[in-house]
Parts: structure tokens; C-alpha cells; sequence
């Protein structure tokens, strides 16, 4: 009789948990924030009894006109009883069409049950329905599209710029010169700094009492120090973010390029010094084809990074004057500002379903030959 093995599924349990906890619960959570619209209404019942049927519905903080009263009693579980009022009202209902219904007093805020001719409703029932209203919203708001644009760019210069800067840093390494393992030293300094502290050392640079500014005018290039990062210099706000993040992250895609490199077999590249194939040939028709498994993964990561980039952005600009996705996703729900989650939870759909269709490009465009082949 064959023994059933159980090691491998007690060793997949906590990757299930962390899944279930880390993933499955906080998506499921976003996506009803995003797709689905909650609210509160007090429905007007035909008749004085919480079971009577309802005749209309109410908004909260509604006011409501009383017609008419009545008194009853409720028995209280020492034997004693107290009065309860409902209360026969007139209101404009969620259409804006007026109703006329009853309500109890515990729905409603009343100076005097016996005298008051007004109320306001103060409490109801909740109600949760699937709507698309927090996207079109998001699609409308009139910094989507500079937050979108800012952040296309960044992706278009950050991920070339850094792969070339990779790829060159990862061949020095590969090369087995003298004093490459300094410069692998070097190259990994980065990995330790945070993406804020980057942000804030490169403002540091930049800022008006800057090392630029301070190296420019002591040299004598300047007569007074130049304001890099101000509203108007788009330009040098964007190179000031492009220059943090490729020194911080450029070494995260030279780990994943070394590990390809370091996959290949030296035979092919020395068959191809042997055939008169210089550094160039060699990396576009032997190194390049063969590193197409390292180059996906790099790819996706770095470009899920430059999509999510909020940190750097924020300590540069102040995330005022130049705003991205990822900060706008938090001024939406930042207490201090907008406190809107359904608006938050919106933007960060948009950015998963952003990184994902990038993604799936990539896997498409970025194939190894048996990868190709497999699908043909």
C-alpha cells in the first residue's frame, strides 16, 4: 500500500496562508472599494410596524415634514413599559419624487415627539451595489491624465536607461578584470538606501543650497545659485527623479542580469571570438538570445517599480507640483486630504491592471527561442 506523503503539503501551507492574508483578502477588499457603492437610506413603511411593507426611501440627513403622530408602548424587561412614537412623515425620496410613510423614533432626530412639526433621518439601513461610478470618476479627475503622463515618462526613460546602465555593469563583472570585485562593492551600495532617502539625497543635490549649486557657483559657472526644482523646470524635476531612481534600482536589474550571464556557457561566447565575432556581434546574436529569461524578469519587476514610484516623487516635488499614479492613489485616501477609499481603491485598480497588461506584454514580446517554439 503506497503511503501518502504529507511533508509537501504541510511545507505549501504557509505559502496558502501568506496568499490568503497578503493577497486574496486585501484584493477582494480593494476590488469591492472600487467596484461596488455603499450607502444608507431609511425606508417609509405604509403602515406604524417595522414589518409593514415600504412605500419609499430617504436619504440620510433627509428632512422629513411630520403629518401625524402615534403613541404606543414597549415592554421592558423589568415589567415596566415607556412610550414609543411613530411618526406619519412627507419627504422627497432618492429620486426626488416626495413620499409620504411612517418612521420610528429611533430612525429619526426630533426636538419634541409631541410638538416638533420637523425631523431629520440619522440612521437606516446600508446598502452595497455594483457600480462603475468610482472608475469614471477616476477617469474624469482632472489630474488622472498629468499623474498617467509623468508616470509613461518616467517608465520610458528609467527602464532603457537602467537596463544599458546594467547590462554595461554586468559585463565589467563578467569580464573578470582586475578590481571587478570592487566595483561589484560599488555598484551594490545603492541596494541598501530606501527610495525616500534616495529621493531626499537627490533633492539635497538639486535643492537651490544644493552640492550642485554649491560646486556651480564656487567654479565660478554661476553668479548665483540656479532653482532646479521649482514649478517651471519640468524638466530638471524629471531628471532629478530619473537620476535617484536609476542610481538606486539600476543595481536590482545588474543582480538578475549577472545571474543570466552566469547561466551561459562560456563555450558559445568563446565559439563566437573564435569565429571573428567582436563585443558587439556578441552580445546581439549570442549573449542578448540567451539572457531573454533574466531580461523578462527584470523587465517586469523594474517597470511594476517605475509604475508604483511614489516615494522619490514626493520628496522631490512634494507630490504637488508633479504627481504620479501611486500619489495620487494615496491623496485619495490620505485622512488629511481627500479621505475617499472607494477613490483610492479605484486608482489602485488602475495600477494592477496597468502592471499586469505590461507584464503580460512582456512574457509575449520578451521569449526565449523554446519559448517561441512551444507556441507554435
Amino acid at each position: 500500500m503506497k503511503r501518502t506523503r504529507l511533508l509537501p503539503y504541510l511545507l505549501l501551507l504557509p505559502s496558502i496562508l501568506y496568499l490568503i492574508v497578503f493577497f486574496a483578502y486585501p484584493m477582494v477588499e480593494s476590488l469591492q472599494l472600487a467596484l461596488m457603492r455603499q450607502g444608507q437610506f431609511l425606508s417609509l413603511r405604509a403602515e406604524p410596524r417595522d414589518d409593514a411593507p415600504a412605500v419609499g426611501q430617504v436619504a440620510m440627513q433627509t428632512e422629513l415634514t411630520v403629518i401625524e403622530r402615534e403613541r404606543g408602548e414597549e415592554l421592558l424587561p423589568n415589567g415596566r413599559t415607556r412610550p414609543t412614537y411613530w411618526f406619519q412623515v412627507e419627504a422627497p425620496d432618492l429620486a426626488g419624487e416626495t413620499v409620504r410613510g411612517w418612521v420610528g423614533q429611533g430612525n429619526v432626530f426630533i426636538e419634541s415627539r409631541t410638538e416638533s412639526t420637523t425631523a431629520t433621518v440619522t440612521s437606516g439601513e446600508e446598502t452595497r451595489e455594483w457600480t462603475l461610478d468610482h472608475i469614471r470618476r477616476m477617469f474624469t479627475d482632472f489630474r488622472f491624465l498629468p499623474a498617467l503622463g509623468t508616470t509613461a515618462l518616467l517608465i520610458v526613460i528609467i527602464v532603457p536607461l537602467q537596463f544599458v546602465l546594467a547590462l554595461t555593469m554586468a559585463l565589467v563583472l563578467q569580464s573578470q578584470i582586475r578590481g571587478s570585485h570592487l566595483f561589484l562593492y560599488v555598484y551594490a551600495i545603492p541596494l541598501g538606501i530606501s527610495d525616500l532617502v534616495s529621493g531626499i539625497l537627490w533633492y539635497s543635490i538639486f535643492t537651490q543650497r544644493g552640492f550642485l549649486n554649491s560646486f556651480l557657483t564656487a567654479a565660478g559657472f554661476l553668479e548665483q545659485p540656479y532653482v532646479f526644482i521649482q514649478a517651471g523646470n519640468t524638466g530638471w524635476m524629471v531628471t532629478a527623479i530619473v537620476l535617484s531612481e536609476v542610481w538606486r534600482a539600476t543595481s536590482i536589474v545588474m543582480v538578475i542580469v549577472v545571474a543570466g550571464l552566469q547561466s551561459i556557457p562560456r563555450d558559445y561566447i568563446e565559439a563566437g571570438q573564435v569565429f571573428g565575432a567582436n563585443l558587439g556581434q556578441r552580445l546581439r546574436h549570442i549573449i542578448l538570445p540567451l539572457l531573454k529569461p533574466s531580461l523578462q524578469v527584470a523587465l517586469i519587476l523594474r517597470t511594476i517599480l517605475a509604475i508604483q514610484v511614489f516615494a522619490v516623487v514626493v520628496a522631490i516635488t512634494g507630490g504637488d507640483v508633479m504627481t504620479v499614479l501611486a500619489n495620487e492613489t494615496y491623496r485619495w485616501y490620505d485622512p488629511a486630504r481627500f479621505n475617499n477609499p472607494n477613490m483610492a481603491a479605484a486608482y489602485s485598480l488602475f495600477i494592477m491592471v496597468l502592471s499586469l497588461g505590461i507584464s503580460l506584454f512582456y512574457l509575449r514580446a520578451v521569449r526565449s527561442q523554446e519559448e517561441a517554439a512551444k507556441t507554435i
